[in-house]
């Protein structure tokens, strides 16, 4: 699920591109915006707030992203771009999608491998690292895209065999899974039927109605033109395979023009509210049953951690954690958002609909010299971005400053971490549909 406000700037150009025969490859932006290495720092509007000390020092990084590039996940009826001209099929991850992976991965290398911070081992070492990803293709492949980005220094017959027909480089690494319907942390639709009352009753609210009041002609023109039924939960379909479409430099429906694309883009913005609780009405139960598992699996490695470093390590339970250095989440779109439901208005980060291929939330564990142990978050927008400081824009947080104190930032998270997520989504009113969500 995922738009862009230049994809409906350029929609003009594809009118314009009819009638000039082809004369602009735009095809091939995306790649040359990867290709580039290392990746180009852009100008942002979140500057560093504080000097390093001596004594601050680096214990824990944890990374949630989405992944890369791929198919749509399903299209309308109209188009003429169905599965079959996809080589994998419906919602698997592409090869730019795998090079989109790859350069978030070399990203991370340069920032906690060898470069802002000489973190974590060049070379594979099982006990520092630990990847986890939903049990779904594109996830999957995305994270071991990116490790491949993140270890491409191993030693020939060490860390990968020496055999003449191995890939040049690549030291495998595991990535570790469970069933994507009881995923809670990397699927936010994993079933919970308390979630679904809720979305249930912010649908029925005066909001969500003249929502859809207020756009009704322009949903029953939808419905005409892409021969499915369309509503306010499912719109976003048509931008979404039309946006992919036109990455692939696949023909564009003459109906969907800028004026139809801007629109759209816009209604699903406003429908996505009501799907995390971030609009109004606003809903921290539904904020919490959404993103709250995640922001409590982060809280509770954080404060393990935190916990053995403080004892050096010494402990029955440090075995695993006192090595541990970065844990990272190969997930989706509606988990990134999700996740920054939880620390505030989501908008104000990805400043346009749902985060983009490759967007992601890094927080990065640190006790330093002058306030101890805290927390800084990172936001990195899309592929061609550098990681920019968010903790600022994280409500409860000092909002002067890069570092959130720890104690501060659980305080502020509890209201949103559940206690016991299959009994908080246990339904509470008589009568509830099982429904089944897909990513």
């Amino acid at each position: 699920i995922s738009s862009s406000l230049s994809f409906i700037q350029s929609l003009s150009y594809w009118h314009f591109r009819r009638t000039m025969l082809n004369l602009l490859p735009l095809f091939l932006l995306p790649y040359l915006a990867l290709c580039q290495e290392p990746v180009e720092e852009i100008p942002t509007p979140y500057p560093a707030f504080r000097d390093p000390l001596p004594g601050d020092e680096l214990l824990m990084v944890q990374v949630v992203w989405r992944h890369g590039d791929r198919a749509p996940t399903m299209t309308f009826p109209t188009d003429p771009h169905q599965e079959s001209a996809w080589n994998y099929g419906w919602g698997e991850l592409t090869e730019l999608g795998m090079r989109q992976q790859y350069a978030l991965g070399r990203l991370i290398h340069n920032r906690y491998i060898n470069g802002t911070h000489h973190f974590i081992s060049p070379r594979y070492t099982p006990k520092e690292i630990y990847i986890r990803s939903t049990d779904v293709n594109r996830t999957l492949i995305s994270a071991y895209s990116n490790i491949a980005g993140m270890f491409s220094e191993g030693q020939k017959g060490m860390d990968y065999p020496s055999h003449e027909k191995w890939p040049t480089s690549w030291t495998p690494v595991p990535v570790h899974t469970i069933d994507v319907n009881d995923d809670f942390e990397g699927n936010v639709f994993a079933k919970c039927p308390r979630a679904d009352e809720i979305t249930d009753q912010l649908k029925a609210s005066a909001e969500y109605k003249k929502l859809y009041t207020d756009n009704e002609d322009f949903i029953d023109f939808l419905s005409e033109k892409t021969g499915m039924s369309v509503d306010l939960g499912n719109a976003y379909l048509i931008n979404d395979a039309l946006y992919i479409e036109h990455i692939y430099n696949m023909s564009i429906p003459v109906w969907f023009t800028p004026e139809v694309a801007g629109k759209l883009l816009n209604l699903t913005r406003e429908a996505n509210q009501f799907l995390y609780g971030i609009g109004k009405p606003y809903s921290p139960e539904l904020i919490k049953l959404r993103g709250g598992s995640m922001l409590k699996s982060i809280n509770q490695i954080f404060r393990h951690k935190l916990s053995c470093h403080m004892r050096r390590n010494e402990g029955e339970n440090c075995d695993w954690i006192g090595p541990l250095k970065y844990y990272a989440y190969s997930a989706h779109d509606t988990t990134v958002a999700a996740l920054l439901s939880t620390f505030g208005d989501e908008r104000r980060v990805i400043r346009g609909g749902l985060p983009h291929y490759t967007a992601s939330v890094a927080l990065e564990l640190w006790n330093l010299a002058d306030i101890g142990p805290a927390v800084k978050i990172l936001f990195h927008g899309a592929f061609h971005h550098n990681y920019h400081t968010i903790t600022h824009l994280t409500k409860g947080c000092p909002q002067n400053d890069e570092y959130c104190p720890f104690k501060t930032f659980t305080a502020r998270s509890a209201k949103f971490e559940p206690n016991d997520i299959r009994r908080e989504c246990k339904p509470r009113i008589p009568l509830e549909s099982n429904r089944v969500h897909t990513l």
